[in-house]
């Protein structure tokens, strides 16, 4: 026998154990890794790295090939007055030459060094603009997640008023029996048993419904047995502002800056070594008629002085650019304590309420006490009883839905100022 009994209670633990339970945190943690848009991440980084190698790859040496043909109108004649009589050659006007230049970057200005800037920074702001669409998302998680918890309290309370009929149903069918009730009264708590059932019903379709786009929405395996644990939340009314937004003004107004830095030295002159090697007809001697192999080699300096203000004006761009991002910014955070303004005020309503519900569940419990009794007395019909009854669990509703609206209003503070992520 006790061999039975310790069976019984490992099996009662392992059942225990088995029950999952899915956390608010959780959720949004699985969100990051199961939205699609969360797979441009690797994307944008091995964008980041090709443009890289580009910027990198003007600091190989470059090779051109060139080759053309020509025939020109007139060549050069020599025919000087001289005292003795000389041939000088003419040049052909078929003209043909081939080349290959190897050139050398050896001063861009800091050109790359800024662009490889701009670049890295560039990826930062587009894995925040990732961050800033996921955090969007996370409000659609916590809206089910709540809702899931509300459902299933409102359930939780209409199967406790169940029990509560089935309670009823063997005093009232005694007291009709004996002829203290109606038959109608009985029937009347049977019509009421099967429409609290219809209702759970329907919240039990409800719930898995929820547990489903849950489950769409974070990728994890969900369904109606995992147990939701509310999460406990403290909000603070002068918490700092720290949303993903903020981040992301920030970065475009870094890249910004070192954009104007690659503006500002495509004004500086470039200097490059280079070496030619060619073939054709003329090589370097121009009065010779015969192909001829050639080369050059030499330094080059390039340097754009005068563009008509063009540069000056485009970093003039970026600085109105960075001006709006900023006021973009004041922007966001004026609306953004607008919001938690309001949602301090819908806490404030919730917690006010809570305290009522409280006294409105005493006093209707205290009714449906006294209901019960005159009920088996015979003092009221059994449609008297139930409406107290209903009375009393649609204040314990009310109750629970205003508990898990004030959970949600803390959650939505915390996501909105940032601290939730």
């Amino acid at each position: 026998m006790r061999r039975i009994a310790v069976l019984l209670l490992l099996l009662t633990q392992a059942s225990f154990a088995q029950v999952d339970t899915l956390e608010l945190a959780r959720c949004l943690d699985a969100l990051e890794q199961n939205q699609p848009v969360a797979d441009q991440k690797p994307l944008i980084h091995k964008q980041t790295l090709l443009k890289l190698k580009n910027l990198k790859s003007r600091w190989y040496p470059g090779l051109d090939f060139s080759a053309q043909a020509t025939y020109q109108s007139e060549t050069v004649q020599i025919d000087p007055d001289l005292p003795f009589e000389a041939d000088f050659p003419t040049p052909s006007r078929d003209q043909y030459k081939a080349t290959v230049e190897i050139s050398q970057l050896l001063y861009d200005g800091g050109m790359v060094k800024a662009s490889r800037k701009s670049e890295r920074i560039g990826e930062k702001v587009d894995n925040q603009s990732v961050r800033v669409d996921l955090h969007q998302v996370k409000e659609q998680v916590m809206e089910v997640y709540f809702g899931i918890l509300l459902l299933n309290k409102q359930r939780d309370i209409l199967e406790s008023t169940r029990k509560e009929l089935d309670g009823k149903l063997a005093t009232v069918k005694a007291a009709v029996e004996h002829g203290t009730l109606l038959p109608s009264d009985l029937k009347t708590i049977q019509a009421e048993k099967l429409h609290l059932e219809q209702n759970m019903d329907e919240l039990t379709v409800q719930v898995h419904a929820s547990y489903q786009v849950l489950g769409e929405l974070t990728g994890l395996k969900t369904d109606s047995s995992m147990v939701l644990d509310p999460p406990e939340l403290e909000v603070e009314s002068s918490a700092k502002i720290e949303r993903p937004e903020n981040k992301l003004f920030d970065l475009r107004s870094q890249r910004l800056k070192a954009q104007s830095q690659v503006i500002r030295s495509e004004r500086r002159p470039t200097v490059s070594a280079f070496a030619q090697v060619g073939y054709g007809k003329p090589g370097l001697n121009m009065l010779s008629d015969q192909f001829k192999g050639f080369y050059y080699v030499g330094a080059r300096l390039s340097w754009n002085i005068w563009d008509w203000g063009q540069n000056q004006r485009q970093r003039q761009i970026t600085r109105i650019e960075r001006e709006k991002i900023d006021t973009r910014e004041r922007a966001f955070n004026q609306n953004i304590q607008v919001q938690l303004s309001r949602i301090e005020s819908t806490i404030s309503q919730y917690q006010k309420a809570l305290e009522k519900d409280d006294q409105i569940i005493n006093l209707r419990r205290q009714v449906t006490q006294s209901a019960r009794s005159k009920l088996k007395n015979g003092v009221i019909t059994s449609a008297d009883y139930i409406a107290d009854l209903n009375e009393l669990t649609q204040a314990r509703i009310t109750h629970e839905r205003h508990q898990i609206e004030l959970l949600r209003a803390k959650a939505h503070y915390q996501l909105t100022t940032g601290k939730m992520q």
